[in-house]
């Protein structure tokens, strides 16, 4: 059970790398002008909460596997930290299996660690930090990488996210990038799904799409269909296995509204 309990890779982070929309008619909207944008806003928010959800079906010949996430996510920058609660499904040929999780995660003395539960039973995990393992936002990491937004497409007619007008840019983005966005463990499914092979996933091209709220300027959601890229992947290595859905929504519903995130004493003497 302990491939259920990975570690969380916190949503701030991806939010650096989100579009905005400049204010005052007189200005033409560019991709560049709405990455500049977004990380400027970025760089004020102490803070954020979303949801999360994943949806995944895999075919093989002889099987059908589903796995179905969904999570209430905080962060915060200063420290750096999240947590996470929600339910995580899988069902195999008929076989359901199911549980409750939650994961805090947490800088102690300059290291990662990662507080996380299935069905209360709780673990300790200590991380090295890398590109791809991070707590907490990054607003530098789309500063350096901004040629991955340049292709992105705006859409012509705002939609809606949580009541608010947003406005929409899709694109792709690389494997590698994504993964720096939302971390190798979402990619995966927290364990869930075991992937050809990584390094073949961070060549993909994978698409994506940013909503961006209007009044706020600041990331409303975002939608990453992996479905297509995957079954080619599976195909190019030969392998039975048809991708129906792989799909990974998060909403974000609140900035600057989460208090300092710490990890009950409870839950440390249960490690």
């Amino acid at each position: 059970m302990k491939c259920y309990r990975r570690r969380m890779i916190p949503i701030l982070v991806l939010s650096a790398a989100l579009p905005s929309f400049l204010s005052g008619c007189s200005q033409r909207v560019t991709p560049e002008k709405i990455f500049s944008e977004a990380s400027g806003r970025m760089q004020e928010v102490t803070s954020s909460s979303n949801r999360v959800e994943l949806a995944i079906q895999l075919e093989d010949i002889l099987d059908l596997r589903e796995v179905n996430m969904e999570m209430e996510m905080e962060n915060t920058t200063d420290p750096p930290a999240g947590h996470a609660k929600g339910t995580a499904e899988v069902n195999i040929e008929d076989a359901e299996v199911s549980g409750e999780m939650e994961i805090y995660q947490v800088m102690e003395d300059g290291e990662y660690v990662t507080y996380s539960s299935l069905d209360g039973e709780w673990e300790r995990d200590v991380t090295e930090p890398d590109s791809e393992n991070h707590i907490g936002m990054d607003g530098n990491i789309f500063a350096q990488e901004g040629e991955v937004l340049e292709e992105f497409r705006l859409a012509d007619e705002p939609v809606t996210v949580e009541g608010k007008d947003c406005y929409q840019m899709y694109g792709d983005v690389k494997g590698e990038d994504l993964m720096g966005l939302l971390g190798r463990d979402m990619i995966n499914a927290f364990g869930l799904v075991d992937l050809p092979s990584e390094e073949a996933v961070k060549e993909l091209e994978v698409p994506v799409i940013f909503d961006i709220y209007i009044d706020e300027m600041l990331p409303a959601r975002i939608i990453v269909d992996m479905s297509g890229v995957l079954n080619e992947l599976y195909d190019s290595y030969g392998e039975t296995t048809k991708v129906n859905l792989y799909s990974i929504e998060l909403v974000f519903t609140d900035y600057d509204q989460t208090e300092k995130i710490t990890v009950p004493q409870e839950v440390r003497d249960a490690c």
